[in-house]
């Protein structure tokens, strides 16, 4: 795949994408350190000893510290004689501010439809296109695998049975959805089969609710650590990022490179800051990062939409325009955007990591990746990547071995 230097895989290219959909079609708004204070701020620390933990711990004192012990890593307010005290400490790998990033969802309100969809119906030209309708006639529904949404929560919906999840945002303990986006997004991935709307990918996988995004779609390094801690700990086996964000950290590619150790497989929309020309490098993190599935957006002609980011980090494509999913109101919604396409790979894969259980996160991304169709330029590109995802290519891929 590709290489874990820390600096250049911050760079597994160059500028940012925007991901998520018109659903999320929205641009990145921005982000800023958080801070308490004018000489105290919000930190994440990783530490490599128990005794650089011990350290972490007396320096906070009183305040408000947040382990991440899956991670090797703490969240705590620092002043700046804490913070050079805890750099001089052994055992201290890395001491970076919290980032807030706006608008990661990037839902634009305006672009949101709602549509009626028919009982059993795979009501987008998406799951057709992927050749969806062939993992259920083999009986594959992505039954016992467990695939975590870190998004804006999950609301309740007649096509939805959510497994479980949390909250880390600040304001509430419920992972319901107060957004929309992770809701639209779980109904790509797990709507049932249950004769009353519409049928996702995986209709049978576990659907967990990890809300680090609050109502506005904004969320925090801090957050997306503790989502993916949460993650690790629960023992997911797929986690689906349909956020994007502009600047890396070693914090954060940290966070991704120990979930994937640990067997999960990460995936994540690219972003929708796509531009004219297509040689720029616009794709955001965490999909930027190499041990991440970056999924870009086709329309309905197989083209790309302006809006799905490009860069040689893409690493396949799935149907991202004009997409039919569940909406937080309980009905249904058409939305647009590469948080759309995300789910579309990762309904796939839980539906590959029940028809082959014995595939690691690395192998579940190769038989993804190189049996996806092939568009535009010949071999991987930077709009396409390998290409777009398709369920009739995996299967004759694997029957052909």
């Amino acid at each position: 795949m590709k290489s874990l230097n820390l600096f250049k895989t911050w760079k597994k290219s160059a500028v940012s994408a925007t991901i998520l959909i018109p659903i999320l079609s929205a641009a990145f708004v921005g982000f800023h350190y958080s801070n308490h204070t004018s000489t105290e701020q919000r930190y994440l620390v990783q530490y490599s000893t128990i005794q650089a933990k011990e350290a972490i711990a007396d320096v906070s004192g009183a305040g408000h510290t947040e382990f991440f012990n899956h991670l090797d890593m703490a969240a705590l307010s620092l002043n700046d004689k804490q913070k050079e005290q805890l750099a001089q400490t052994s055992g201290i790998v890395s001491i970076e501010p919290s980032v807030t990033y706006a608008s990661a969802a990037q839902a634009f309100t305006p672009d949101v439809k709602a549509i009626t969809v028919q009982g059993n119906e795979q009501a987008s030209w998406g799951y057709g296109t992927v050749d969806a309708q062939l993992a259920l006639q083999k009986g594959y529904t992505g039954k016992g695998v467990k695939v975590a949404i870190l998004d804006t929560g999950i609301s309740n919906h007649s096509d939805l049975k959510i497994a479980g999840g949390v909250s880390v945002v600040d304001y509430t303990s419920s992972y319901a959805d107060d957004n929309g986006h992770g809701t639209f997004v779980a109904g790509i991935i797990g709507a049932q089969n249950n004769g009353k709307g519409l049928i996702g990918e995986a209709p049978d996988a576990s659907l967990y609710a990890v809300k680090i995004l609050d109502n506005q779609g904004n969320g925090s390094t801090e957050q997306l650590a503790e989502g993916l801690n949460w993650a690790i700990q629960n023992k997911m086996d797929i986690v689906n990022m349909s956020i994007a964000f502009p600047q890396a950290s070693p914090a954060v590619q940290q966070m991704l490179q120990t979930a994937h150790d640990q067997g999960i497989l990460l995936i994540a929309a690219v972003g929708n800051k796509g531009t004219a020309d297509v040689q720029q490098d616009t794709v955001e993190f965490p999909a930027k990062a190499n041990n991440v599935i970056a999924v870009a957006a086709i329309d309905d002609s197989l083209s790309r939409p302006t809006f799905s980011a490009t860069g040689p980090e893409v690493d396949v494509t799935a149907p991202g325009a004009h997409i039919v999913s569940t909406a937080s109101t309980g009905k249904y919604e058409l939305r647009d955007g590469t948080s759309v396409a995300a789910p579309f790979v990762s309904g796939m894969a839980a539906v590959l990591k029940q028809a082959y259980p014995q595939l690691t996160n690395d192998q579940l991304r190769s038989l993804i990746e190189q049996n996806s169709v092939d568009l535009g330029t010949p071999g991987k590109d930077n709009i396409y990547g390998n290409g777009m995802i398709s369920f009739q290519h995996v299967f004759d891929g694997v029957a052909a071995k």
